[in-house]
This record gives structure tokens, sequence and C-alpha cells, in this order.
């Protein structure tokens, strides 16, 4: 690229990012973090590509900070987040645990482009990686739309509880849905029941059951 850039070759954003790519891939993030400013030197602005690439190579390595300044500039430059930024800065961020950090940055990624999906994705990861607590918290941004996909969201994190043996949770995650005229799923929650019976939750398991009843999805 140096070379190229010496004889004075025509590059364009397009071949700057796949050698940035081929650099991330190889490990060599420093040569990466060179080229990307290199374009601004030679008048090629990086776009939401680029950043997404080596936001996506830091995050592999830990350097969260650095991926999370690279984050603020590719915003403060105008530059409208991708589906692919949110899913590389969602798992990178959920991977490390930087949850607090990541809500922030969404905040700030979201005002620029809407992303629908941004929380449910978060909530998806968080229980990919067991971390119920957090996922729950977020819980109320999902719900705020009630929508088929929040339904599938909460499906996951009642999911969760159950493989983790946190029955009366999974009840409040189901409680909850019902709360947004979001009708759980029946077997899945047969499951619930059967599991908060198993630990003497007889009148939380009755009550869910009792749910389904006045919604008519069940016979009294």
């Amino acid at each position: 690229m140096e070379e190229c850039l010496n004889e004075g070759c025509a590059v364009n954003v397009v071949n700057f990012t796949t050698v940035i790519h081929g650099f991330c891939q190889k490990d060599d993030l420093e040569a990466a973090l060179s080229l990307l400013d290199d374009m601004y030197l030679s008048n090629k602005h990086p776009d939401a590509v680029t950043y997404t690439t080596i936001i996506d190579a830091l995050g592999k390595k830990g350097r969260i900070e650095e991926a999370t300044e690279l984050i603020m500039k590719m915003l403060r430059r105008g530059l409208v987040p991708t589906p692919v930024t949110y899913r590389t800065v969602i798992h990178r961020y959920c991977q490390m645990g930087k949850v607090e950090n990541l809500l922030m940055l969404l905040e700030k990624m979201l005002s620029r482009q809407e992303c629908r999906t941004a929380y449910n994705q978060v909530i998806e990861k968080l229980c990919s990686f067991g971390n119920l607590e957090e996922a729950y918290k977020l819980l109320g941004k999902v719900l705020r739309t009630a929508s088929r996909i929040d339904a599938n969201t909460c499906h996951l994190l009642l999911e969760s509880y159950l493989s983790q043996g946190i029955p009366l949770s999974a009840y409040k995650v189901a409680c909850r849905m019902f709360n947004r005229n979001l009708i759980p799923d029946l077997k899945l929650c047969e499951k619930v029941n059967k599991r908060l019976m198993l630990e003497g939750k007889s009148a939380e398991a009755d009550k869910l059951m009792l749910r389904f009843v006045e919604r008519g999805h069940i016979s009294s």
C-alpha cells in the first residue's frame, strides 16, 4: 500500500479497508491503525466498514478503550453505524462484561441510526455469556415495543433461567410479557410451571397457568 501511495496509484477507501482487514486477520493491529491514519493523510475518509473492521479486531484483543475511542471518532465524523457495527460492538462488549460502557455507547449510536433490535441483541448476547442479571435489567427496554421479536428475546431469557435452575425468575419474565400483552410460549411455561411446583412455589405455578386461562389459551 505504501508503494502504491508513493507511486501515485489510484487507491480508494475499499482498497484501504481490504488491506486493513488483512492486517487485522494477521493480528497486526498497529499496522491497521497506522494505515487508518494514512487514509486521512491521503484524503481518503474511512467509512463505517473500515471502522467496524478495526473495532472488531481491537475487541478480540480486549483493547476495549481503543475500540471505544474509534467508535466515538466514527460518530463524531457523522458516520452511520451499520447492522454489522451494532452486532460487533454488542458482541465484544458483552464478551468483556463491559455492559455499562456498552449501554452508554448504544445511546450515542442510536441517536445517529435507529436499530430496533439493538437491545434484543444485547439481551441475547448476555444470555449466551450467562449474564442473566444484566439481561433482566434491560427487559423493560425490549418490552416497550412488545413485538414478536421481543417475545423471542423473552423466551430466550426464560430458557436461560430454566437452564440455570431459576424458575422463579423465569416466572417473572413470563408475567412481564403478559403485562405487555405478549403471550409467552405455552410449552415453555408448562416447563416453568413444573419447576415451580418442584420448588414448592405452587402459588406462582397456579398464577402462571391462570394467566393462560384468562387469555383463552387453555381451558379451565
